[in-house]
């Protein structure tokens, strides 16, 4: 894997995909979407799913244009964890929606979702010009509400019962941050942290 970073953060990068890690990558995602414990609050993991069926779907939205799909990187030991990004970028709204998966649960529990929540965040206001970035999460999964609640992200609303999982049916959450938001309360600390200045 490059070590040319796309996006660095202090414990995660972030990497573009090429030919070659799209296939490497999805036969991770085949072993993630897979493992019952990864996708407990997921829609994903109803059914198995093979190595052709993950590589066609994800390639599929890597092929969207309103789709920027990272893949995520431990900066100390340069492993593949997970993947993130932005879809459905709408240009005239300048809104898109924010996805991640962290599929080593070995990472879990680390900061590392709310960094990479963070460096997504200052990615798309920063360089897209976004003015909204959203996103959903299944209630019970409080992990991951406390991880956008620290990236700046706010509740908008409930969708009762939206999720049917484990037997029972789950509300769904639906978050987000507008960009005047974001620039008063994060835009400062963000930029310190990842902003790449031009060298000297």
């Amino acid at each position: 894997m490059t070590l040319n970073y796309f996006l660095k953060g202090e414990n995660i990068f972030l990497n573009r995909l090429e030919a070659n890690e799209l296939k490497k990558l999805c036969r991770l995602i085949t072993d993630w979407v897979n493992d019952g414990v990864v996708t407990y609050f997921m829609f994903t993991g109803q059914k198995p799913q093979n190595y052709k069926q993950v590589f066609n779907d994800f390639k599929k939205q890597l092929d969207a244009g309103g789709n920027i799909i990272f893949l995520i990187g431990d900066c100390k030991t340069k492993k593949l964890i997970g993947y993130a990004g932005l879809y459905d970028i709408n240009y005239t709204s300048r809104k898109a929606e924010f996805r991640i998966l962290i599929g080593e649960k070995a990472f879990w529990g680390k900061g590392y979702g709310t960094e990479v929540t963070e460096l997504v965040t200052f990615y798309g206001f920063d360089r897209l010009n976004l003015n909204r970035i959203y996103l959903g999460y299944t209630a019970s999964n409080k992990r991951a509400g406390w991880a956008y609640g620290q990236a700046g992200y706010v509740c908008e609303g409930t969708l009762k019962e939206d999720i049917f999982r484990n037997s029972r049916y789950y509300d769904s959450i639906r978050m987000a941050i507008l960009r005047k938001n974001y620039y008063k309360k994060f835009y400062k600390s963000h930029s310190k942290r990842f902003k790449q200045d031009f060298p000297k």
